[in-house]
């Protein structure tokens, strides 16, 4: 009963401290903020999948999670390109062809929707759902992602 007590406080500390950033910041920032979340879930989503970090299904749900959530939040924050006045390295073609870029990222999080449903217990059930948010992830760096400098 404790841990949830301490969890929940967590959670909505963590929820207050969001909506807090999201009113300081620009929508590039915030989006840039979601998406850096989504890759340091990867991260440790990839290194299960490699087996350079042992499968723990309780962390490999909280990331689908986390990613489903940063995702969604970061959709909406693509429909302007900003003033230009901030780094960035999404590339014009996300506004060029809006509806493919939207269709990528509802299908990232429909991917992680089905990912945290299946609530993969070992490797073996974890693997395809993560090759799937993967591919998104991929797929969409690689037509709507500057490559770093």
């Amino acid at each position: 009963m404790f841990n949830r007590k301490i969890i929940l406080g967590s959670v909505a500390g963590a929820v207050i401290a969001a909506s807090a950033f999201a009113a300081a910041h620009s929508p590039v920032t915030q989006r840039q903020e979601a998406m850096k979340a989504v890759g340091g879930q990867m991260r440790t989503l990839g290194g299960m999948a490699q087996g350079k970090i042992e499968y723990d299904d309780f962390a490999a749900i909280s990331a689908f999670e986390i990613m489903r959530n940063a995702s969604a939040t970061a959709q909406p924050l693509f429909a302007s390109a900003g003033d230009g006045s901030e780094e960035n390295r999404a590339l014009p073609e996300i506004w060029a062809d809006g509806s493919d870029f939207d269709a990528r990222m509802t299908q990232m999080i429909a991917d992680l929707d089905a990912a945290i449903a299946a609530e993969p217990a070992d490797q073996a059930s974890f693997a395809p759902l993560f090759g799937a948010v993967a591919g998104n992830c991929k797929g969409c760096h690689e037509k709507y992602r500057a490559p770093e400098e």
